[in-house]
């Protein structure tokens, strides 16, 4: 009898084991809203989740996507994978909420495996350099993008030029042939711009001002010591070109913004578009043409734009279980990067992809691919915004309003100074690092 027990005891404990470690592990995953990419997302979810019975998706596509993650994690409320932009991934990273990445929970043997899966050697290491810190990977492209400069062709036909031919491969050539295709009626009021920067956005002094002059030097962020250098003369030779696109008359923050003006057919180069902008160039009846973004003439860095991303990531505060199904989610969501270029015109840089006639005979991408290997990231550091934000404000003291450039640019460093140690502060009054 004793045994008998003994024996449906067991049989108990053993069923209640099992039915413990068949239990569905959740997954939940916050997305920000591209309706085409949304499409091919939930289509992989249902698909990953049909596979595997025992790991349940809640995929959610959430509004103020930055602020609500932000919040979310700070908290400690966060989801357990999300797909984050690069500007703020320093943040995440040194609050210490970032898993690194699981190669074995992805299907790959070795961390090298998984770079090796973007490209061999350097070329991988490029690629995924945008969410590696210190050595380790923490999360995987869900769409690359960097820049390159479109030509309206029939707007540089009338001018009599040919971008195939003239299109300048120098900043110093740019402003020639901007004036070219610049057009003014009797008042000198402009009716069309030869070309003209994007001003719509503080953070694009960090992802298009600072590369010009990294091309000339160093960043004006070093986002290994969280220090600026901002009143020097590379950076006040930058904002002199910025300044004379005003004080020429051939553009400004006056005017539409340049990505709007380029569609309208009233600017006839922008430099500011990816890949993903053919779509509305084309929908807009534009005949385009794209080329690489100028270099100095004495450029020492030969790069373009900066490079950013969204990455794929995990919660480090998510339970184990939930982080490896939310890795093996993961690599799920990134096994067709074909679909989301030719669906969705978003950029996943795998290297087999890259080798198949499909992505060859892509006419977009073979720019954007060359100024991938040969640019880089923007700096990565906590506080990105705040400090775009200084930055643009030093800019319009000077260009628009016409203050003492030394003096602005003495202004911004000082502040931006501030507000990377106080971002530090943060960061380590929070147990980060």
């Amino acid at each position: 009898m004793k045994i008998r027990l003994l024996l449906v005891l067991l049989l108990a404990l053993g069923l209640a084991g099992l039915a413990q470690a068949q239990d569905p592990v959740t997954v939940t995953v916050w997305m920000h809203n591209h309706a085409p990419r949304v499409a091919i997302d939930e289509e992989l979810v249902a698909e990953f989740m049909e596979e595997n019975p025992d790991i349940i998706v809640d995929y959610q596509v959430v509004d103020d996507f930055f602020t609500a993650l932000q919040t979310a994690m700070a908290s400690g409320a966060g989801p357990d994978v999300f797909n984050q932009f690069t500007l703020y991934n320093a943040q995440f990273y040194a609050q210490g909420m970032l898993a690194p990445v699981d190669p074995v929970a992805m299907g790959y043997q070795t961390i090298e495996d998984v770079y090796a899966h973007y490209g061999e050697g350097l070329i991988g290491e490029t690629v995924l350099a945008g969410d590696t810190f210190n050595g380790m990977l923490y999360g995987v492209p869900t769409e690359l993008s960097n820049y390159a400069c479109y030509a309206n062709d029939d707007l540089w036909a009338e001018a009599g030029l040919d971008p195939a031919m003239d299109f300048p491969t120098t900043w110093e050539g740019l402003a020639e042939v901007g004036e070219m295709l610049t057009k003014r009626d009797e008042n000198g009021t402009l009716t069309q711009r030869g070309f003209d920067f994007n001003w719509s956005a503080n953070i694009y002094m960090m992802l298009h001002f600072d590369p010009m002059v990294t091309q000339l030097g160093n960043s004006m962020i070093d986002e290994m010591t969280y220090t600026a250098d901002i009143n020097n003369d590379n950076v006040k030779r930058v904002m002199q070109y910025w300044k004379d696109v005003v004080d020429d008359n051939r553009g400004g923050p006056q005017f539409t913004v340049s990505r709007n003006a380029f569609n309208a057919g009233e600017l006839a180069t922008e430099c500011t578009f990816g890949n993903w902008g053919t779509p509305a160039m084309e929908e807009a009846g534009i005949n385009y043409s794209i080329h690489n973004i100028p270099r100095w003439d004495d450029a020492v860095n030969d790069l373009g734009f900066a490079t950013y991303a969204f990455y794929l990531q995990v919660n480090a505060n998510s339970p184990r279980e939930v982080q490896e199904a939310g890795w093996k989610l993961i690599a799920h969501l990134t096994s067709q990067p074909d679909r989301y270029l030719n669906e969705a015109a978003l950029f996943q840089p795998v290297a087999s992809y890259l080798a198949t006639d499909d992505f060859a005979d892509n006419a977009i991408m073979p720019t954007f691919l060359d100024e991938l290997y040969r640019g880089e990231y923007h700096p990565r550091f906590a506080g990105f915004a705040e400090v775009g934000d200084a930055l643009g404000r030093a800019r319009d003291r000077i260009i628009l309003g016409g203050e003492d450039m030394d003096a602005v640019l003495q202004d911004a460093e000082n502040e931006v100074n501030a507000i990377l140690e106080r971002a530090q502060a943060d960061i380590e009054a929070a147990g980060g690092a």
